[in-house]
């Protein structure tokens, strides 16, 4: 059981096949698609990933992808995450 990991996300273009209900605009990195959230134990191992509109703001997609992380990892105590995650996420 891993007690420490990282999140982050990555916006990815979504085709004209993707529905514009499940797209959305990342005005940071300037892409009309997707983002996905992931959650990686500190060896690089996935623990869990979240799938959303590319307009979900990363701490808003941290904080749900956490809370999956947290029941699927409950020995995870530390998380280290990049500037996108400003503020308290998790208690």
């Amino acid at each position: 059981m891993a007690s420490a990991g990282t999140v982050d996300a990555q916006a990815v273009k979504g085709p004209d096949t993707v529905g514009t209900d499940t797209r959305g605009w990342d005005g940071a990195k300037r892409v009309n698609g997707r983002k996905r959230h992931w959650v990686t134990d500190t060896l690089g191992l996935l623990v869990v990933v979240l799938v959303t509109a590319g307009s979900v703001q990363d701490r808003d997609g941290g904080r749900r992808v956490l809370a999956r992380a947290k029941t699927v990892m409950p020995s995870m105590v530390v998380v280290w995450a990049d500037g996108g995650y400003a503020g308290k996420l998790v208690a």
